[in-house]
């Protein structure tokens, strides 16, 4: 991750700016220890960033021990980030070097840094290439690697270097139309950061037309989509014509944004239909989801305050492009801490068992990652019993299912999602763990005694037994 090769004040103070952003006071103290710092530094930071980015504050004030910041209405957090990233000499070095201009004096001359300097930068630049890009034959930078080289384009623009160069040639001006108009298609309100994010996308597309490492099995994953086709449609209404690998470059990249459309109905379609598309393409989510529940004594399948984030998280990591995104810092609480160790080990050991050694995730990932899931996994709900349900067709499902939902405690247990029309359907799995099966009775053979048994005919005796055989069962905890 780029960050970690950043200068180390520029990276504190994005840190510090994400949580003065909030606008509360801070404990200096806290943020010390947050951040490995001593608290002397903590001050000088706040000092720096007061200064730098004076013309969006309304007003500040840093004590003995509390520091308090309110920034403009109309100045987005990402602004104000971009503009520290400005002053960081490694980006700026970086981006000389992947647009070929490694001349150390030009450098020194123009960044005013000696060339001493330029050339410790160009080393380190070498190795975040290295780390990114990987190596060739000869040992030198892979620069061939032409999609995550796009990647790095991408890391660097959108902390704000290099970027006023672009605004002056027509098909950047042509990708803002692109963007905007792909967002009106798709119902997505992008925020300024979005829109520039996808706007880079587009223009490395129809300004680079390079043959992109995109495996088959994704671009046709990709196809059968709503935003792959979209795309290509935009660009057709633009008179482009661009191949399935650039198409498919920027579907990656639209799907790391944020969906921001005018309706929360909108927002839960599209998790239900990513959420399928993802399920069926990447089985052992639902392995992860489960070791998440075992982890947290929790139900977390289904819930889409968890899901959500989680298909994000695993979206990204399984295309190794999470370490090229320009994420927010978030810090976690000493009390909350072990939560953060719980999530990391998880997530660690279920990448181990379904990854190639070559994916990673940084700290930082997962501590967003945290941050979004945090308020689900605080609950400490203990973990729900399910109820399975057995019924001839979809209205006795809904019949039994509405009124089973009216007599059971939703502190204590669930009807599982799936329909099952035979007991025969039912996994072998429910067999063996603290569950109730509840079966219409036209469907049992003869009755079991760990099999509930239900008929619309008798539905309000049925309910009664099924209620009192429950309540039994919480009382003894069985």
């Amino acid at each position: 991750m780029i960050d970690n090769f950043i200068e180390k004040d520029i990276i504190r103070r994005v840190k510090i700016t994400y949580v003065l952003y909030e606008c509360r006071p801070v404990k200096i103290g806290e943020l010390a220890e947050n951040m490995n710092a001593s608290f002397n530094t903590i001050k000088k930071d706040c000092q720096k960033i007061a200064s730098k980015l004076e013309d969006d504050i309304v007003s500040y004030s840093i004590s003995r021990s509390e520091l308090s910041f309110q920034f403009k209405q109309d100045t987005s957090c990402y602004e104000l980030v971009r503009k520290l990233y400005a002053d960081s000499p490694f980006l700026k070095v970086c981006y000389r070097y992947l647009l070929g201009k490694n001349n150390y004096t030009a450098i020194s001359e123009e960044e005013f840094i000696s060339v001493t300097k330029v050339f410790n930068l160009k080393k380190k630049a070498e190795r975040y290439f290295i780390q990114s890009l990987g190596t060739n034959s000869k040992g030198k930078v892979n620069f061939e690697n032409h999609l995550k080289l796009r990647y790095l384009f991408l890391t660097i623009w959108m902390r704000g270097i290099g970027t006023s160069e672009l605004n002056n040639q027509p098909l950047f001006l042509k990708s803002e139309q692109i963007a905007h108009d792909l967002g009106e298609l798709l119902k997505n309100r992008f925020s300024k950061k979005s829109l520039l994010y996808l706007q880079y996308a587009i223009f490395l597309s129809i300004n680079k037309k390079e043959t992109l490492a995109i495996d088959d099995e994704t671009i046709m994953f990709l196809k059968t989509g709503i935003i792959f086709n979209s795309i290509k449609t935009c660009f057709l209404q633009h008179d482009l014509d661009i191949d399935d690998g650039n198409i498919a470059f920027i579907s990656l990249i639209y799907k790391n944004l944020p969906y921001n459309p005018d309706s929360y109905r909108l927002i839960e379609v599209d998790y239900q239909y990513y959420r399928n598309r993802l399920l069926k393409s990447y089985p052992s989510v639902v392995q992860l989801i489960r070791n998440f529940e075992a982890a947290f004594e929790m139900n977390l399948l289904g819930e889409i305050e968890f899901e959500k984030p989680l298909m994000d998280l695993v979206y990204t990591t399984s295309l190794g492009i999470n370490e090229f995104l320009l994420n927010q810092y978030y810090f976690t609480n000493c009390s909350d801490r072990y939560i953060k160790e719980k999530v990391s080990q998880t997530i660690r050991l279920w990448l181990k068992d379904n990854f190639l050694s070559n994916i990673t995730m940084s700290e930082s990932i997962i501590l967003q990652f945290c941050h979004l899931v945090m308020p689900i996994l605080k609950k400490g709900e203990k973990k729900k019993t399910p109820i399975i349900l057995v019924a001839k067709d979809e209205y006795s499902h809904m019949l039994f299912r509405n009124n089973i939902n009216k007599i059971i405690s939703e502190n204590y247990f669930f009807i599982n999602d799936e329909i099952y029309y035979s007991i025969d359907e039912i996994p072998e799995l429910f067999f063996n763990i603290n569950c109730f099966i509840v079966c219409e009775r036209c469907l049992l053979d003869q009755e079991k005694k760990f099999i509930l048994p239900i008929s619309i005919n008798n539905l309000t005796n049925d309910l009664k037994d099924i209620s009192n055989y429950i309540f039994s069962c919480v009382l003894t905890k069985q």
